[in-house]
């Protein structure tokens, strides 16, 4: 009786497991309303958690910086990936400023929408982390990709983004902005909710 019990249990838990995990063509939630759906074929590869330096001209606090991260879950099939992400911001002085530039209606909410091109050989320090990660888990790498990205501003302090990565031979579209050129920020106030813009 109690192996049977034993046995029950442990198949609740790999079904549990089993359903925690978003399956590649399944509506997955980014944070709060804004959701995407990873496309059929792809699978996780691995997650990874890059730091990025906001361009904040006034520290408010000596010595504290407002270094900020991306969460991100990598989704692979051959040398094309979806990089699925959110950055919340913990920096209490600070909060995102609207995002500037063309949207576009995906996965039932508003997005903004840029067409890019990146090399795997990036210098950029936050895309070369992502293209290491791949490296790391055994990925192919392409030399040149075309990027299709995806973001929205949830709320003040949060950030949704999808990236897609496929291989490509041709330029012509304009170099992957830099996480500074993609996202501004306004000061908060004192930490405590003070005057700020939305």
């Amino acid at each position: 009786m109690k192996l049977t019990r034993c046995f029950f249990i442990i198949l609740a838990l790999m079904v549990l497991a089993g359903c925690a995990q978003t399956q590649a063509g399944e509506p997955m939630r980014v944070y709060g309303q804004a959701k995407t759906v990873v496309p059929t074929g792809y699978s996780m590869i691995g997650s990874t958690t890059v730091s990025v330096l906001p361009n904040t001209v006034n520290i408010p606090v000596e010595g504290m910086y407002p270094y900020q991260r991306w969460h991100s879950e990598i989704y692979g099939m051959g040398d094309s990936y979806v990089i699925v992400q959110k950055m919340v911001f913990t920096n209490q002085f600070y909060r995102f400023k609207a995002l500037v530039g063309p949207t576009q209606e995906m996965w039932g909410s508003g997005w903004r929408k840029g067409d890019y091109t990146l090399s795997a050989e990036t210098t950029d320090a936050e895309y070369a982390k992502y293209f290491a990660c791949i490296r790391e888990k055994g990925g192919q790498l392409a030399p040149l990709y075309k990027v299709t990205m995806f973001d929205q501003k949830v709320t003040p302090a949060v950030v949704a983004r999808v990236i897609s990565l496929t291989p490509t031979q041709v330029g012509g579209v304009a170099a992957m902005p830099s996480f500074n050129d993609l996202y501004q920020y306004y000061e908060y106030g004192n930490g405590f909710g003070g005057s700020g813009n939305s």
